[in-house]
C-alpha cells in the first residue's frame, strides 16, 4: 500500500458515516461468514460486524447495543481450543442461584457488578450457546434457555438502575439491551446455528 492509498483509508475510517455503511454493508457480512480469511478479523469485529447484522434482521439499529452485545460475546463466548464446546470459565458459575447469594452478601457499589457478570455471563450462553443449554435441560433437568434468557433481563435492567450505571455512561445501554434482549437472543440464536460452529 503506497502513501496515497495509506491517506485515503485514514480519511475513510475518520468518516464515521462511511465505517458505518461499510460495517452494515451485508456483503461484509456474507464475506466474513463465508470466507476462511475471517480468521484474521480480530474478534471484536468479528463479533460487531456478526452482531450488527443479526440484530438488523429484526429492527434492532441501536449501535450501543450491537456493541455492547459484540464486547461481550469477543470477551467470553470463544473456546480457548477447537475441542471444547463452551469456553471453561463459563462453566465456572452455571448456577443463577451463585449469583442470587453473592448479591446478599454484596456491598452496595459490589452489587452492580455482580448482576453485570451474571448478565454477561447468559448472554453468551443464551446467545451463542443455547443447543448446550437445551440438551442440559433435557438431560438433567435444568432450566432452559428461555429461564436464562430472563435471568439475562432482569440482571441487566438491576445494572441499568444502579448509581454506578449512571457514572459509567451505561444505563442507557444496559436498559436498551434488556428491552431488545429476547428478539435479539432467538436471532443470534439462528445466525449461530446458520453460519458458525461452536459446538452443542
Amino acid at each position: 500500500m503506497n502513501q496515497r492509498h495509506r491517506e485515503g483509508l485514514v480519511s475513510l475510517l475518520d468518516d464515521q458515516e462511511a465505517v458505518r455503511m461499510i460495517l452494515d454493508h451485508p456483503r461484509l457480512f456474507e464475506a466474513m461468514v463465508m470466507s476462511t480469511k475471517a480468521a484474521v478479523l480480530s474478534p471484536e469485529l468479528f463479533f460487531f460486524v456478526l452482531v450488527r447484522h443479526t440484530l438488523k434482521q429484526v429492527g434492532v439499529e441501536d449501535l450501543e447495543v450491537a456493541d455492547y452485545m459484540a464486547v461481550v460475546c469477543a470477551d467470553f463466548g470463544l473456546p480457548a481450543t477447537a475441542d471444547q464446546r463452551i469456553p471453561a470459565n463459563r462453566l465456572e458459575h452455571l448456577y443463577s442461584i451463585d449469583y442470587i447469594e453473592a448479591l446478599e452478601n454484596a456491598r452496595p457499589h459490589e452489587r452492580f457488578f455482580i448482576h453485570v457478570q451474571c448478565a454477561n455471563q447468559f448472554l453468551v450462553l443464551t446467545c451463542l450457546y443455547p443447543d448446550f443449554l437445551h440438551h442440559r435441560a433435557e438431560r438433567r433437568g435444568a432450566p432452559d434457555v428461555d429461564f436464562y434468557e430472563k435471568v439475562v433481563v432482569s440482571h441487566l435492567e438491576a445494572a441499568g438502575k444502579h448509581a454506578l450505571a449512571e457514572e459509567f455512561e451505561l444505563n442507557d445501554t444496559l436498559s436498551e439491551v434488556a428491552a431488545v434482549f429476547p428478539p435479539a437472543r432467538r436471532a443470534m440464536n439462528h445466525t449461530v446455528r446458520e453460519y458458525l460452529s461452536l459446538g452443542a
